[in-house]
Order: C-alpha cells, then sequence, then structure tokens
C-alpha cells in the first residue's frame, strides 16, 4: 500500500518506495514458493549449481548468487540436511567442497520452476511491454551503479563458470 511521502527529497522518496516494492515482491516470492515448499533462497541455489560449471562450491554460489558466503553456507547446510544437495571434499583442494543436486533436490527444483517462472508475469503485468523495457533499463542503471560503489569488476552471473546448460 502505497504510503504518504514524509520528504521532499526525492531520493529518499525514490528509496523508500524502492524498499517497499522490493519487500513487497519478496513476500509474493515467498509466499509463491511456499505452495511447492522450498523457499526462494533454496531454488536459487539449485538454480546456481545447474548453471555453473562443475565443479561447484559454495563460494562459486555466493559469487552467482551476489550473496555472503557465510549465509550460502547455511543455506547449503539445510539443504544437505534435507537431502537436496551433497557436498563431497573436492580432491585438488581439500578445503573444498564440490556441491551437487540430489534426485530429491532436482524434484523439489522442478516442482519450483512452475511459480519461478510464472511470478514475474503476474508481478510485471501492471507494466506495458514499453514500460517494462524502461523499467529494465533503469534498474540496469540503477545496478550498474553499486556495482561500481562496491568496485565489483566480474558481475554476479558472470563468470567463466557458466555452464550452457539448463
Amino acid at each position: 500500500m502505497p504510503g504518504k511521502n514524509l520528504t521532499k527529497n526525492i531520493n529518499v522518496q525514490a528509496w523508500n518506495k524502492f524498499r517497499r516494492t522490493f519487500d513487497s515482491v519478496v513476500k509474493c516470492e515467498e509466499s509463491s514458493f511456499a505452495k511447492v515448499g522450498l523457499p526462494p533462497q533454496q531454488f536459487y541455489v539449485l538454480s546456481a549449481i545447474k548453471l555453473i560449471h562443475p565443479p561447484v562450491t559454495s563460494t562459486d554460489v555466493a559469487r552467482w548468487l551476489d550473496r555472503n558466503p557465510n549465509t550460502i553456507t547455511l543455506i547449503i547446510d539445510r539443504m544437505q540436511k534435507d537431502g537436496l544437495v551433497n557436498r563431497a571434499r573436492n580432491l585438488k583442494d581439500r578445503r573444498a567442497c564440490s556441491l551437487t543436486i540430489t534426485d530429491k533436490g532436482q524434484e523439489m527444483y522442478e516442482k519450483a520452476l512452475k511459480p519461478a517462472g510464472k511470478l514475474p508475469g503476474t508481478v510485471f503485468s501492471a507494466l506495458s511491454p514499453e514500460e517494462l523495457t524502461e523499467f529494465t533499463t533503469l534498474l540496469d542503471k540503477i545496478c550498474e551503479n553499486t556495482y561500481q560503489m562496491r568496485n565489483i569488476k566480474t558481475k554476479p552471473g558472470e563468470t567463466s563458470k557458466i555452464s550452457e546448460k539448463q
């Protein structure tokens, strides 16, 4: 629900609307994925494992998703406990573990593909194709600016380990 502007500063107004929109979209995403029993964070970890060339480590997943490695490790711990992924020691680097998706993880991933594919169309149905194109362009500009602010040279999701298969 849009709120009253508490400031005349357009940057603060835009920031508040951006945060409210983001939070609302996350809640829609959580609700949509709850119907198949897989939290969105776990779906995105499974997606990353599928898209990155093996061997896939938790560090690779964290970079791909632009998340803190410790956070990803905790998510993977839970996923391993739930039987969605396996960890195997990397023979070349014994400190690293390679991640693979189990049959149960693959089944859950496939169940979650429907809500994952449907949600963007539902959320963005409020925009015309032209507005959606402009929105995407504006988000690209904001995202690029945040990467510059963070001094990121290799963008999340852009790695030589990206698999051609999906």
